[in-house]
């Protein structure tokens, strides 16, 4: 009689263990997704650094679906010279078309550069920066939408492409798949969209992302861009972009003292010739003289103006005198 009581207290026994410990990995569960959420919520409550309407660049959390994701390089320190370059190299072939066209139009890569290089200098190691961006390219005619996550990795720029240059309504849904940045977790091809008939080309400093989900996955994702920001290549770029603006601005400064000198000769040929016989030139006059004949050597030196313009402007200049 005893060993029956004794047996029954430990089956009740037994089953209470059992209750609570039941009980306590459902009250860990909870509070993990509660923590997860809390952390998603505040990933998400992050104000976007660019939003135009439907159009973004903002920092989200980082996609870590059925994948183990190793943390980010960030916060990297990128700069938006050398963020517009490396996307500006990047050309899409898409199928049918004769020729590859720019992944990104002038007004998209000035968008990106800055809010990219933003985003990268303040993302968290599990955040990414995501955008979806619409513009008008040559080959459509009219506005598309392109939509990507970028991240530093291994001091290498990660671009996963979602959407490129797809039809974009104005009556688009911003919570639709549409405006879905790229994500890690490899597609097979049968199972869902992939590059939808486009192939990024080859460039120095780019690879495509190799390996899937899992270590037996050998796959080569056309999706998944990896950008080296050291070749001399995209360096070498940024620099010449900044001579080149440099550039610029001294031949607009040029064409405008061309214009100023064109001006002062078309007033002395339309100055009405007095009766009063010719008076010599005085100093400051002949000074002036000068330094116009000295400006043009130095337009025609440059290559601003040919042989022929630099005869007629000095002979004008020499008619003056």
């Amino acid at each position: 009689m005893e060993r029956m009581t004794v047996f029954g207290r430990m089956v009740t026994l037994n089953r209470r263990v059992i209750l609570a410990a039941s009980l306590a990995l459902s009250l860990a569960g909870c509070g993990s997704n509660l923590l997860n959420n809390k952390e998603n919520a505040e990933t998400h409550a992050r104000p976007a650094i660019w939003q135009h309407q439907h159009q973004f660049v903002r920092i989200e959390s980082q996609d870590r679906d059925s994948i183990l994701v190793p943390a980010n390089d960030h916060p990297a320190n990128f700069s938006a010279n050398l963020i517009r370059k490396m996307l500006d190299s990047l050309e899409v072939q898409f199928e049918g078309e004769a020729k590859p066209v720019a992944m990104f139009s002038p007004e998209e890569l000035e968008i990106l550069g800055a809010a990219v290089s933003r985003g990268l200098a303040q993302a968290g190691p599990r955040e990414d920066v995501t955008f979806a961006i619409a513009g008008i390219h040559p080959r459509s005619g009219s506005r598309v939408i392109s939509t990507g996550r970028l991240f530093v990795e291994n001091d290498r720029l990660n671009l996963i492409i979602g959407a490129l240059h797809e039809p974009y309504p104005e009556s688009a849904d911003p919570s639709g798949p549409l405006f879905a940045p790229g994500s890690r977790k490899y597609t097979a091809p049968d199972q869902g969209k992939t590059n939808a008939g486009w192939a990024i080309m080859g460039k120095i400093g780019m690879q495509h992302k190799t390996g899937g989900a899992i270590a037996s996955d050998v796959v080569t994702r056309p999706d998944w861009l990896i950008l080296n920001p050291t070749p001399d290549t995209f360096r070498e770029a940024t620099k010449m972009w900044e001579e080149s603006a440099q550039y610029q601005s001294e031949q607009q400064k040029m064409h405008q003292k061309i214009e100023e000198i064109e001006q002062s000769i078309e007033q002395i040929k339309q100055t009405p010739a007095s009766g009063a016989p010719a008076t010599a030139a005085g100093p400051m006059e002949l000074d002036n003289i000068e330094q116009r004949l000295q400006f043009l050597q130095q337009l025609k030196n440059k290559g601003l103006i040919d042989d022929a313009e630099f005869r007629t402007k000095k002979q004008e200049i020499l008619d003056r005198f």
